[in-house]
């Protein structure tokens, strides 16, 4: 997948391309469905699949609120989206000025005069231009006019809900992996380089790979179950206690990963961890041996969960 930064103006020549619209934050079910037809339609006629977005996040600049929670990171969006097909991913940087553009402008300049769109692909709440006044209803308008085609994605629901980015944050500041991952689609994952830590969990038995993760939302303290991706692409099943290790009165919160049947010293790798099920919360000990049973008993009940795989490797 071809990834363009835009300041001012694309320059790349497409044909007739099947353009994506959104931010795409999480990749959930709603979004592949935009994403799947617009692959789908794309490819059946030769024609590239983009997915325009922006970059920063269009909050942070009109709001201008120090960070938007994000489900995915960059890099984690951006993999979700090759794995999905997705040709070309569009990052336009999201200005002061930029957000003074009209709608029309936006169609005009951009999806027309820039992109050469020949299908539009959105959701049902689909917002864009000067004050998010255009509108889905717009840009059916203007593909009359200019000669595109304008595909309105209605939402997927999962029970009685839509399937919705606020709603996986909720979930997830909950620690409700399970049902963040079923309206993901997949495990909601953490990843970090491998950072010296305290080496307690060597000496009580359980050696663990301490990570610094990437900036995003992240779930509550507590212990989970996970398998974990090492550098060589093998998976591993693990036991990951976010949090601040009260036993120990610690102060920093530390991301830790104990892989099961494993090691070898992964200082410096980076990891991926897919988040699979809440264990229980943090917990203070009266002294390092009730902590480590617990420890064992939180490993043989994350064994007991993490048959199979991940349902999509990053």
């Amino acid at each position: 997948m071809e990834i363009v930064r835009v300041r001012e103006k694309i320059y790349q020549n497409f044909v007739a391309p099947s353009v994506a619209l959104g931010n795409f934050d999480g990749v959930h079910l709603g979004h592949q469905e935009i994403l799947r037809r617009t692959v789908e339609t794309a490819h059946r006629k030769g024609r590239d699949a983009i997915v325009y977005t922006f970059d920063p996040h269009p909050r942070l600049v009109l709001n201008k609120v120090p960070e938007v929670p994000r489900i995915t990171t960059p890099r984690e969006r951006a993999r979700i989206l090759e794995l999905m097909g997705i040709d070309v991913l569009i990052l336009a940087e999201f200005t002061p000025e930029f957000a003074t553009q009209t709608p029309e402008d936006f169609v005009q300049n951009v999806l027309v005069e820039e992109l050469g769109v020949r299908n539009l692909f959105i959701g049902e709440n689909y917002r864009f231009g000067k004050n998010r006044s255009g509108t889905p209803n717009t840009l059916k308008k203007m593909s009359r006019e200019l000669g595109f085609v304008v595909h309105v994605v209605p939402p997927v629901r999962y029970g009685d809900a839509p399937v919705s980015s606020s709603l996986i944050r909720e979930h997830l500041s909950k620690g409700e992996i399970s049902q963040a991952n079923a309206l993901l689609g997949r495990e909601f994952t953490i990843q970090g380089r491998v950072i010296h830590g305290h080496r307690r969990g060597k000496a009580l038995g359980y050696p663990t790979a301490n990570i610094k993760p990437e900036v995003k939302l992240h779930p509550p303290e507590g212990v989970y179950a996970a398998y974990c991706q090492t550098e060589d692409g093998a998976i591993h099943k693990a036991v990951m206690n976010i949090g601040y290790n009260p036993t120990f009165h610690d102060r920093r919160v530390s991301y830790e990963l104990y892989i099961l049947d494993f090691d070898r010293d992964l200082y410096g790798e980076y990891l991926t961890a897919y988040m699979v099920e809440r264990l229980r919360s943090e917990m203070v000990f009266p002294d390092p041996d009730h902590l480590k049973e617990q420890i064992g008993k939180d490993v043989e009940y994350a064994r007991s969960l993490l048959v199979g795989a991940p349902r999509l490797i990053l």
